[in-house]
């Protein structure tokens, strides 16, 4: 008669054991995955209460993106810009008036550094400096009558000047005497660049905007294989104290140049002015000879094509211009050129900045459509006068 109270009672003296065991097994849940985080994985944060989800942990094979709270956020790109500007400050040179010393005068003499003229930007670790300079500047730019001050306050006596003339970005080129090891920043290939990127423009050694890339444009219409047809925008109009300018990405390398008119004008677009220019001392670039509308941002009722360069003539310009390596090669008005030795002519690559890419004498492989077939020569660039 007794049995059924005893498993009764039994029961209510398991409830209490199986709760305890439950609450038990959790803790040592939280204690096992916080042991596991600090010894294992060393990540000494506080788990599910930092309101951080990292979505790398969802597929090892996409980029990192973590998502946090905004201040998180907002600290972290405070500290890359600043570790950017610091690997960019060694490369900047600021431009001064020289100081006429007078051993007479009891008037102290100083360049105030944060003040310069203009600053330049080291293009080679042997001392030759960029400039962005207004047009009165470059007019009346006597070498004798200016210096040149590096970020470690050294200052140097300017030696030479290019002969580079009208260069978009209004650029030119000087070079410190006896200056030697200098910091050199890399060119941002155009491959490398997307619109959304972020940017510091940098005008002196104390005015930065971070802003980011918002648009790619060509000008003019019909476009040059021999000129720098592409240019950036960026997000907001850049104020006038950015004319003169030198663009960077948060790596620290060189995306662009603004110019005096705010005209920003990408930095691989000089390769081969640059190229020309250091290695034998004078200015000059490739010369392929054509005209074109670039397939990718034009659409042709004649062809069904979405990308690469169609040689168009204008009012003004031949399709292929006379005696140029192109009409010796035998391109025609029409022709659709889709490939420079192994890049593909896109949206992402345009026929002037690859030709720009390369040297006067360089063989190339033009690949290209011409009533529905392919063909393919090869020729030597010539050299723009």
């Amino acid at each position: 008669m007794n049995t059924p109270v005893t498993t009764k009672n039994n029961k209510h003296r398991l409830l209490p054991v199986i709760i305890l065991a439950i609450f038990l097994g959790l803790i040592a849940g939280a204690a096992g995955e916080i042991v596991t985080r600090v010894y294992f994985l060393k990540d000494f944060s506080v788990p599910y209460f930092n309101n951080e989800v990292n979505l790398a942990s969802l597929n090892s094979n996409r980029s990192n993106l973590i998502i946090q709270d905004a201040k998180k956020v907002v600290v972290n790109q405070d500290v890359k810009v600043g570790e950017t500007i610091g690997s960019i400050r060694p490369s900047l040179v600021g431009v001064f008036k020289t100081l006429a010393v007078n051993e007479k005068s009891s008037s102290a003499q100083y360049y105030k550094l944060d003040e310069p003229l203009l600053v330049g930007l080291a293009v080679t670790a042997d001392g030759w400096i960029a400039i962005s300079a207004p047009a009165d500047f470059k007019k009346n730019f006597n070498v004798k009558n200016f210096v040149a001050i590096t970020s470690d306050r050294k200052v140097y006596k300017i030696d030479k000047i290019s002969d580079f003339d009208n260069l978009p970005g209004d650029l030119i080129f000087f070079h410190l005497e006896a200056a030697n090891n200098l910091t050199v920043k890399k060119i941002v290939a155009r491959t490398d660049i997307s619109l959304g990127q972020s940017v510091l423009a940098i005008n002196d050694f104390s005015n930065v905007l971070l802003t980011s890339l918002s648009s790619f444009k060509k000008t003019p219409t019909v476009l040059s294989s021999d000129s720098l047809n592409t240019r950036f925008t960026l997000a907001g109009t850049p104020e006038d104290q950015f004319k003169n300018s030198f663009v960077f990405n948060l790596a620290g390398d060189l995306v662009a140049i603004i110019g005096e008119d705010k005209e920003i004008v990408p930095a691989f677009s000089y390769n081969s002015y640059w190229q020309s220019f250091f290695k034998t001392g004078t200015a000059s670039q490739p010369l392929l000879g054509v005209n074109y509308l670039d397939l990718s941002t034009t659409k042709s009722l004649s062809l069904n094509l979405e990308k690469g360069a169609w040689l168009h003539s204008s009012e003004t310009l031949p399709a292929v211009v006379k005696n140029s390596p192109a009409a010796n090669a035998g391109l025609q008005e029409g022709d659709v050129i889709s490939w420079v030795n192994n890049q593909a002519l896109d949206a992402n690559n345009d026929l002037a900045d690859i030709i720009a890419s390369f040297n006067p004498g360089d063989n190339i492989t033009l690949t290209y459509i011409r009533n529905g077939v392919e063909k393919e020569v090869t020729l030597k660039l010539g050299e723009e006068k």
